[in-house]
């Protein structure tokens, strides 16, 4: 169940202003039961679209409908999720309007961002990768090496880059072993494969560096 105050607003054909607030992680919009609210509109379809809440990130996807599903005036591809955001404006077969609220969106959105990729607040010590919280928080080197990649995506990150940045007080890189070096970066690594599994956001290139990498769309 969702704690969320995320909420539907819409001005009805009958007049009516409606709200719905939506405190459970599914909620769907169609002409009939099992909808979740229930429009008796013949242009809608039986299951027209529905919202789903994953990691405080609302989506919205179009359930095949006969008569199409629009955010901010573009049409949305059937079962293709749509990530919503404060303000976004919803209309359902032409008929219905409805603005999405969701105020939390606002300080999340730049860390959730895109349901994919990764996101470093280096005040806040957080790290976000794929819309979820690393946790526990990483080690202060952890921490700066992951920084030193994220604000250079694509680029490598040279072992002397990464002494100098999570070592500084050292003058002499050779000073920090090479055990030390690839001690922290095998932790870093098994710290977000144990938050997303199925991507490896740093590429080691033997004899080069490393740099942080972008899962496939």
């Amino acid at each position: 169940m969702s704690d969320s105050s995320a909420h539907l607003t819409a001005l009805l054909p009958d007049g009516q202003t409606g709200v719905w607030r939506l405190d459970q992680d599914s909620f769907t919009i169609g002409r009939e039961a099992p909808a979740d609210l229930i429009l008796p509109l013949a242009r809608l379809s039986r299951q027209h679209a529905r919202l789903t809440q994953v990691q405080r990130v609302y989506q919205l996807i179009d359930l095949n409908s006969r008569n199409g599903t629009f955010v901010n005036g573009q049409p949305l591809s059937a079962d293709q999720p749509h990530r919503l955001k404060d303000g976004d404006e919803i209309v359902l077969a032409g008929l219905i309007t409805f603005t999405f609220h969701d105020s939390g969106e606002t300080v999340d959105g730049p860390r959730l961002g895109r349901l994919r990729g990764l996101w470093v607040d280096e005040t806040a010590r957080e790290v976000w990768v794929d819309a979820r919280k690393v946790n526990p928080p990483l080690s202060a080197a952890q921490l700066t090496l992951l920084n030193l990649l994220y604000q250079a995506p694509g680029q490598v990150i040279t072992r002397a880059h990464i002494i100098a940045a999570v070592w500084p007080e050292v003058v002499d890189p050779a000073g920090v072993s090479e055990e030390a070096v690839d001690g922290l970066i095998k932790r870093l690594r098994a710290r977000l494969r144990e938050t997303q599994p199925e991507h490896d956001y740093i590429e080691v290139l033997r004899g080069h560096g490393l740099r942080l990498t972008t899962p496939a769309e």
